[in-house]
């Protein structure tokens, strides 16, 4: 059996789904390898080290599907699938947007094409093939830069009242960085058993969902993380017309759950708004690709735990 990996094409996307040393190991375990040419450019490792770990490298992404029964992407190609030599029994691992991408991934299907999404992959069970959490808890404490970074004035190098709604792994590696600059931190979840978890992780306070427009109408808030999303399930919208409303100018929105619907009614997916109100609200879809070398890693660790499920 042969697995492929594919270069990325999403827009400032530099991870890779593989990395030689995870190549060499399945070698080792008898599986096939074939590397679209630069895969790993983004990520600082270059065609030599995929040569050396075994792999066989290909020109194009064509080759690749040719070539592949297994094909790992970290987010889903920008071309049309149906340009690539598709063939009935081929599986397609990685990120799978499988909300935005219904319709398509039911296409793939209905012509044997399988798609494995990390994003449906049961989590919190201790599964080697867990990349979301992974991803979740890097992208946790970049979307809290981010944010930081987006505020005016003399907030930015002040302790802020930061709001983070959710508790899964990317809000709490959010309240660790929140509580680090040394903010007020207050976490939002929606059971009142996540309430320990985020005083651990740095929260002075833990509210439940039900309770956030009375905290926006009393209190300013500085900024607020969005990360409440179950797997496989549209996002609640937490953050309404009401709740907009209530924030000050100037105030940031960081929505990591755009793909999922959003938690916030005024996400644009890939995209920083700013309302007439003068709050801010900003979603990207790859922040761990702002650190390529260790999402890369714990990335490739996933994806190659998953092939080894798939081949033994």
């Amino acid at each position: 059996m042969i697995a492929g990996v594919l270069r990325e094409t999403a827009a400032d996307e530099r991870r890779v789904a593989l990395t030689p040393d995870d190549v060499r190991r399945l070698r080792a375990a008898g599986l096939g390898l074939v590397v679209e040419a630069a895969a790993g450019a983004g990520a600082g490792f270059d065609d030599r080290a995929y040569e050396r770990a075994g792999a066989r490298l290909v020109a194009d992404p064509a080759m690749v599907f040719e070539s592949a029964d297994l094909i790992v992407w970290v987010k889903p190609p920008v071309y049309q699938l149906d340009s690539m030599p598709l063939r009935q029994g081929q599986v397609l691992i990685g990120f799978q947007d499988p909300i935005v991408r219904a319709e398509r991934i039911a296409w793939l299907r209905e012509r044997g094409v399988e798609s494995v999404a990390f994003e449906q992959v049961p989590g919190d069970s201790g599964s080697d093939t867990d990349a979301l959490s992974a991803m979740s808890r890097i992208a946790g404490a970049i979307a809290y830069a981010e944010g930081r970074g987006l505020l005016a004035g003399e907030p930015r190098d002040q302790p802020l009242r930061t709001l983070v709604l959710g508790c899964g792994h990317a809000g709490l590696a959010a309240l660790g960085a929140a509580a680090r600059h040394g903010d007020e931190v207050i976490a939002v979840g929606h059971r009142a058993a996540q309430r320990d978890s985020a005083i651990a992780h740095g929260a002075g306070r833990f509210l439940l969902d039900s309770e956030i427009s009375a905290l926006l109408e009393q209190e300013r808030i500085d900024l607020v993380i969005c990360a409440a999303v179950r797997r496989g399930e549209r996002a609640p919208v937490v953050l309404g017309a009401r709740e907009l409303a209530a924030l000050p100018s100037g105030a940031v929105v960081v929505d990591l759950t755009g793909k999922a619907g959003g938690n916030c009614v005024a996400t644009v997916l890939h995209t920083t708004v700013t309302l007439p109100s003068g709050v801010i609200v900003t979603h990207r879809s790859n922040y761990p690709a702002r650190e390529p070398v260790a999402a890369s890693h714990a990335y490739s660790a996933a994806v190659a735990a998953m092939l080894l499920s798939r081949t033994h």
